[in-house]
């Protein structure tokens, strides 16, 4: 989905890095051939590559195709980018509709592909986004929070057990 929505963007000034590498990876290659000179290849990277990855991007695309809970997405926002991606499984639990990203139905490339679009248009937005993004990680996701919310059930379930 991800290859054919960025056809449809061939005026925008883009440029993919596609991180990862795995079983499907001579498949994705194949979906992205005809993209090959908007494409530059990562592989697999560290943990301090891959934040040098978010720290050179502008916005994170990714089809989040059966994508259980996000830990790409969560990351690439605690970074401060905005996210597309579909709005599947998981991902509205991470990502913020309209707030820290733009979610398209799954399947539909050209909603995909005006998703895209409406941010690299929009810098001002994309920004908002990217600092939206950051401060929910940080509200919702990081390990305070975590830590918080669970002295909060803790706490619960030790007063209905006094009680």
């Amino acid at each position: 989905e991800l290859a054919a929505a960025l056809r449809l963007l061939p005026r925008r000034p883009w440029h993919l890095l596609i991180v990862g590498d795995g079983p499907a990876a001579a498949d994705v290659k194949a979906a992205f051939a005809p993209l090959a000179d908007r494409v530059t290849w990562l592989g697999a990277q560290t943990e301090a590559d891959l934040a040098r990855t978010y720290e050179a991007a502008d916005l994170l695309v990714w089809p989040a195709v059966r994508e259980a809970f996000g830990m790409a997405l969560l990351e690439a926002q605690a970074a401060g980018l905005p996210v597309v991606a579909g709005n599947t499984d998981g991902v509205p639990a991470v990502v913020a509709h309209g707030e820290t990203g733009l979610l398209p139905p799954p399947g539909d490339t050209r909603a995909f592909a005006a998703a895209m679009a409406t941010l690299l248009d929009d810098l001002p937005r994309r920004e908002a986004m990217g600092q939206a993004a950051r401060a929910r990680v940080l509200r919702h996701h990081s390990l305070e929070s975590a830590a918080q919310a669970l002295d909060r059930i803790l706490l619960e379930a030790t007063c209905r057990s006094s009680a």
